[in-house]
């Protein structure tokens, strides 16, 4: 492999960061009824009360006790009026009391309660806040301002006739508010129906969904001198806080969660959960249709990693996935045919179904078979080229960062048997139908002259070359350079590549197949030593990041894999930052909890005429969306499986270990 060089993108020097973590409380925890009514944070103590009583947090565990004097009603406040409860109440800085109580908004002034007058809008004359508004709370910060919770965002104010509105047009995540508290270093949260938010140093960052929160309807909240916050709310009570970390803590964090559930046999999946939401409550393996090019992508980081720390763990791990996918080859019953998972029939895995049919019309064939010469196991055919550029993708970095020269010759071999497969079946994958797979396709009578397949023109291209210029690069057989040139010479694949995206409108963009190119680009590209054909390489490559007139371009992802590709291949400035802080902020668990971006006010649904699907006007940071890898539509709303998966983390190691590789960042 060549040289990594940073260029001119980088290196990006990478520093501890707050690292946030949640922790949820339910009666199971020992909070005596799920539903929280308020919580009171205060010299060091942190009791909650619940429709089952008052507990505090002590030691690890929550225990009953009565309602502490000191943290409940100052005693200088005045006493509610006659039939009226307060519900919040804060002094002003003239020294006057301002209350939310049942009997609506009042204010305590020469001796006595009257309505709250609210002043206007010193520039519309309009009702501030707005008239409709219901006023939820009242509430002092350390600077003297004060803030009111509002069914229609906040409004600060001195106390006097001067406000300050804050809404959505501000960025605020959710308008409808229960609740604020400030924290001593200058946070200020908000709790809503909807989740909560933090605003800090003009960011807004939400926090809604079960990764954050036992229930998003956020009652009350109360904040440690060290920042902590704690989430009162009507499904229990959530402990957000921050851990400084660095990203190699995080990535040793998600090896520990791979190896633990999502390794299984040296191929590396997600898992489904027996309990949703609790992994330690046990799992069982996935047999996925993708077992192959998430393996890969997972044995292209551990790879990496190795060339970056030399660690004798790395290369361990490496090898074993690395075995596995070729075992996917040489288990599969079919000179060079890739199986897309290969099971023991003895073992208990989800996934396997063998009334499923290739959908082929009138040619129902078992997707699952048991391969000649293998009994006892069960494989899963029909692959598909997003499996072929993870095996590629994975022989050629293996090779050239890990292998020793047995592994070598063996990778060389079962690339030359699967490369083969594709020469001599008129470059199709034929597997066990003896026809080809649904989306194996790549020779130009399809892509070039069949109508039917143009959509599939630049990605297939591109992959095709990719496969040919390894398998010449593996085995020095010239067989593979001919079929690549004549591909380039003759049916002008190298052109088709340019296509691949160009034009496309957002609800036409296929994610997945974003990833499936960056993966083929980058050992095309690193192979490829010509500078004519690299311009046209480069182009394309480019074209995909930067998008173009009526386009978005990947790069508006913040994707650190994709900014990393196409740092390392075109050498051009490529986001690191973005691609710094999308690591940093991606969840630390890896449940697939379910999250709808429906009652955000800080986005818009966009969706194209004539289209079902829709997407946000901006991509979300990590830890707001549903957990994806590089497959997944980042601008999708809403999304998720209740918490009942698990994935593994190689897109995250992949993306963190080729930036180290290339000389991006750096611990």
């Amino acid at each position: 492999m060549q040289t990594p060089s940073a260029a001119r993108t980088g290196p990006f020097p990478l520093h501890p960061y707050p690292q946030l973590i949640s922790t949820r409380f339910t009666q199971r925890d020992g909070l005596p009824d799920a539903a929280a009514l308020d919580i009171l944070v205060l010299d060091g103590r942190v009791c909650v009360q619940t429709l089952g009583g008052w507990v505090e947090w002590a030691d690890g565990l929550w225990r009953r006790c009565h309602e502490p004097p000191d943290m409940g009603r100052p005693a200088a406040m005045p006493a509610a009026p006659e039939g009226a409860t307060i519900l919040s109440a804060a002094p002003t800085p003239s020294g006057e009391w301002w209350a939310i109580t049942t009997a609506g908004a009042l204010e305590w002034q020469d001796g006595a309660w009257s309505a709250l007058d609210l002043p206007r809008d010193y520039r519309h004359r309009q009702p501030m806040p707005h008239a409709d508004a219901v006023l939820r709370q009242v509430a002092l910060d350390p600077s003297g301002h004060i803030w009111i919770a509002t069914s229609h965002g906040a409004f600060v104010t001195d106390g006097d006739r001067w406000w300050k509105p804050l809404d959505r047009l501000d960025g605020m995540p959710f308008e409808d508010l229960t609740c604020v508290a400030f924290g001593a270093n200058g946070d200020v949260w908000g709790g809503s129906p909807h989740g909560a938010w933090r605003l800090r140093d003009g960011r807004w960052r939400a926090f809604h969904g079960r990764r954050w929160l036992p229930s998003d309807h956020v009652v009350a909240i109360g904040i440690e001198p060290t920042g902590i916050a704690w989430l009162a709310t009507s499904g229990g009570v959530a402990r957000i806080e921050e851990r400084a970390l660095r990203l190699r803590d995080k990535a040793d964090h998600y090896e520990a969660i791979t190896q633990a559930r999502h390794n299984r046999r040296g191929w590396v999946t997600g898992c489904v959960l027996k309990t949703p939401g609790e992994p330690d409550a046990g799992y069982v393996h996935e047999a996925s249709d993708n077992d192959g090019l998430w393996t890969a992508l997972y044995v292209a980081a551990e790879s990496f990693r190795y060339a970056v720390t030399a660690e004798p763990e790395a290369a361990s791990l490496a090898r074993r996935s690395m075995n596995a996918l070729l075992d996917l080859v040489r288990l599969s019953g079919y000179e060079g045919f890739p199986a897309r998972a290969i099971v023991d029939q003895s073992e208990q895995v989800v996934g396997v179904d063998l009334d499923e049919t290739v959908r082929v019309p009138g040619e129902p064939d078992p997707i699952w078979y048991t391969p000649p010469g293998h009994e006892g196991i069960l494989a899963k055919g029909d692959t598909s080229s997003d499996e072929l550029d993870g095996h590629y993708l994975a022989w050629y970095v293996y090779h050239e960062l890990v292998a020793d020269e047995d592994e070598k010759k063996e990778i060389a071999r079962v690339a030359a048997a699967v490369t083969d497969n594709l020469l001599r079946n008129d470059l199709t994958l034929v597997g066990h139908t003896g026809r080809k797979t649904r989306w194996g396709v790549f020779g130009p009578k399809h892509l070039n002259n069949d109508p039917r397949w143009v959509e599939e023109r630049g990605l297939n291209s591109a992959e095709l070359l990719c496969y040919l210029l390894v398998a010449h690069h593996l085995t020095g057989e010239s067989r593979y350079q001919q079929a690549y040139e004549d591909l380039i010479e003759r049916h002008h694949y190298l052109l088709n590549v340019g296509e691949y995206r160009r034009g496309a409108p957002w609800h036409s963009v296929n994610h997945s197949d974003d990833e499936l190119a960056y993966a083929v680009y980058y050992p095309l590209l690193r192979l490829e030593q010509r500078p004519d054909r690299l311009a046209l390489l480069r182009h394309a490559v480019a074209s995909t990041w930067l998008g173009g007139p009526g386009t978005t371009g990947i790069g508006e992802e913040k994707s650190p894999f994709y900014n990393f590709v196409y740092g390392a291949l075109t050498g051009q400035p490529c986001r690191i930052e973005d691609a710094v802080e999308t690591l940093q902020d991606w969840p630390w668990e890896l449940v697939d909890w379910t999250v709808s971006s429906a009652a955000r006010a800080d986005v818009t649904v966009l969706r194209a005429r004539g289209e079902q699907r829709s997407q946000l006007d901006r991509v979300l940071p990590a830890s707001e969306r549903r957990l994806m890898r590089w497959n997944g539509n980042p601008w999708q709303p809403d999304g998720g499986a209740d918490g009942r998966s698990e994935e593994d983390a190689g897109a995250w190691l992949l993306a963190y270990w080729i930036g180290r590789y290339h000389g991006m960042i750096f611990e």
